[in-house]
């Protein structure tokens, strides 16, 4: 198979190589699945870097999160089948065509859910649900964000206007400038 590999930290553009290795077996508990897709989050990067608050050790397979078909399930597992499109998170080794999470972290998918929505079901969702019971807001106040047109900067403004915390005549024009394409 197919993996992005670093054999030391740095800049991904410099350290990042494509390698063939063996697929991994999974372990009891544990589930083998072939991604999908895969979100480049930020700190994916910040850990190639180095200056994430851990370090893997060397040489490591990044990403953390991604959409996936079930392989093959490890001793003990149940509830999933072969093929099965599921949504993981808080993994490592994503990047790779096969890599193996724990079944406790593997969601199961309806059809409905895009590859790109399932790819970064949980990571993105929870920051977003985190900074807004954060900020304590009431009706009436204003959040102004850098990165709005990001994954977490769209998720607050949907969580301002469901939770009735925002203008939503503000809401729809910062949503109308973002759609804007720049050439």
């Amino acid at each position: 198979m197919q993996a992005l590999v670093y054999e030391k930290f740095g800049n991904p553009k410099e350290v990042l190589a494509l390698r063939e290795l063996p697929v991994p077996e999974p372990k009891a508990g544990e589930v083998l699945l072939k991604l999908i897709k895969s979100p480049i989050h930020y700190h994916d990067i910040a850990i190639i870097r180095g200056a994430y608050g851990y370090r893997p050790p060397l040489p490591a397979i990044p990403g953390s999160e991604g959409v996936a078909r079930i392989e093959k399930l490890g001793e003990g597992v149940s509830g999933f089948q072969h093929g099965q499109r599921v949504a993981v998170s808080f993994a490592s080794n994503v990047w790779a065509e096969y890599f193996t999470a724990p079944a406790a972290m593997v969601v199961p998918l309806p059809d409905a859910v895009s590859d790109d929505a399932a790819c970064q079901l949980f990571a993105m969702p929870l920051s977003a649900i985190l900074l807004m019971q954060e900020m304590h807001l009431q009706s009436g106040d204003w959040i102004v964000q850098s990165a709005a047109n990001g994954t977490v900067g769209r998720i607050i403004i949907q969580l301002a206007r469901a939770q009735g915390k925002a203008d939503p005549q503000a809401l729809a024009k910062i949503e109308q400038m973002l759609s804007l394409k720049f050439s």
